[in-house]
């Protein structure tokens, strides 16, 4: 038996999963962007939706960069891997100390999310590249290490602003950026040595025009199944962002803001893992499953805004939407990734897994609209009542999604008829898409 072979093996697959540990990044950005920027400049709250739109443009350049020029020094994404990691760390950490009034600060906050959600896509989409080719996992596979940073890369989030809180609550946002940021940086260095010699140097150049690039990404899509993958993502981001800023303004104390916060990470992460494992088909029952959990948790939380008071009461009520979220959520993020396979022909593994982190991007962005209409109205009344029409736009956005799935499809149509193993728009099966 060749030990030292299993031992770098496993060193290998655990090196190519690093790239998970920045989920906690962003998902420190969806919980608690909402409340710190809130408490400074609303007015900017209003131009982060655009952040997230940016990448649609952004990605597709990217890509065609990346395989244009023959890069056989390093490989064609270990030049851009570390670089965009690097990069993104210190924009990470700026958007946590440019809170306030001021149109300076509101500039710095807008231009370092911008610049951080840029880099974080490049850095993610070249360490997925990478990790397809030498582990062979598709799209929708499951691959243990990666859930198991994506798991580490949470917990150290909600962990360390939790230490901080209570430490001094006025540096907590800016103490766990320096720590999420470092960590992120020094397990890019990591993944980066690991790989760098055992991936092939691709040479070679594919020389394509911006307009046919682009026409890759979007051109064929099919808009109704995008649109409805993506409203049921937004619908529960706009819950889960909420839902910590209600937390807040309901002030349930440091440790039920964590404990919100933790939950619905921690019941997402259960979840998310038990779907990639049991959910394999694309069915319209979990459609409206989906549908259910949004109107349950919105409903539960709208009582607690209507008639909730501070205590231990309030408290649960916001810990059980919080799971309601988590378990919605998860169930939503995985129907996303088995609709955008057959969303357009000729799909790339590159390409699917870009729409996906665009699409999740962009439900963030519809999340962070509905909280700065929230915010306006908050902080015009100071009445909880305020988050009543966040947490009914959630579900007239999970409805919406709802009916696009009803109406039937150019291509593959009704939505009960197709599985992730049955493409009519390629003949490769998903985890055999060309990887590119």
């Amino acid at each position: 038996m060749n030990t030292r072979g299993r031992y770098e093996s496993k060193v290998q697959k655990i090196g190519l999963s690093l790239d998970a540990f920045s989920t906690g990044c962003l998902v420190m950005f969806l919980l608690l962007f909402v409340p710190y920027v809130s408490a400074g400049d609303n007015l900017v709250m209003w131009f982060l939706p655009l952040t997230c739109i940016v990448p649609f443009v952004v990605m597709p350049i990217v890509y065609m960069i990346i395989h244009r020029f023959d890069t056989l020094l390093f490989g064609r994404y270990h030049l851009c891997m570390p670089l965009s990691a690097f990069a993104a760390a210190p924009f990470f950490v700026i958007a946590w100390s440019a809170s306030g009034a001021g149109g300076a600060k509101s500039l710095l906050l807008f231009f370092s999310v911008l610049l951080f959600i840029s880099m974080i896509m490049i850095y993610r989409y070249c360490a997925f590249s990478v990790r397809a080719r030498l582990s062979n996992i598709g799209i929708v596979d499951r691959f243990l290490f990666y859930d198991v940073f994506c798991a580490v890369g949470c917990v150290a989030a909600v962990g360390a602003f939790a230490g901080f809180l209570h430490y001094d609550g006025s540096t907590a946002h800016i103490n766990t950026a320096y720590v999420m940021g470092g960590v992120a940086v020094l397990l890019a260095l990591i993944q980066y040595l690991i790989t760098f010699y055992n991936i092939p140097r691709l040479g070679g150049r594919r020389v394509e025009s911006i307009k046919s690039v682009f026409a890759a990404f979007y051109s064929g899509m099919d808009v109704k199944l995008y649109l409805s993958a993506l409203l049921f993502e937004a619908a529960f981001a706009t819950c889960a962002a909420l839902l910590v800023y209600f937390a807040v303004t309901l002030d349930v104390g440091i440790y039920g803001i964590i404990g919100v916060a933790a939950t619905v990470i921690a019941v997402f992460g259960v979840f998310a893992c038990l779907c990639a494992k049991l959910v394999v088909h694309r069915s319209m029952l979990l459609s409206i499953m989906n549908v259910v959990y949004i109107v349950l948790s919105c409903g539960a939380l709208t009582l607690l805004a209507a008639f909730g008071k501070p205590g231990g009461g309030t408290l649960a009520g916001l810990i059980i939407s919080a799971a309601i979220v988590g378990v919605g959520g998860a169930a939503a993020v995985r129907q996303t990734k088995l609709r955008l396979i057959t969303v357009k022909p000729r799909v790339t593994t590159g390409t699917v897994f870009i729409l996906s982190e665009l699409t999740m991007l962009a439900a963030a962005g519809i999340a962070m609209l509905v909280a700065a209409i929230v915010a306006t109205v908050f902080n015009a009344t100071l009445s909880v009542t305020a988050f009543i029409y966040g947490f009914a736009s959630a579900v007239l956005l999970a409805t919406a999604a709802l009916i696009l799935c009803v109406l039937p499809s150019k291509r593959v149509g009704p939505e009960t008829t197709y599985a992730p193993t049955v493409n009519h728009t390629a003949t490769r099966a998903p985890t055999d898409v060309t990887h590119a």
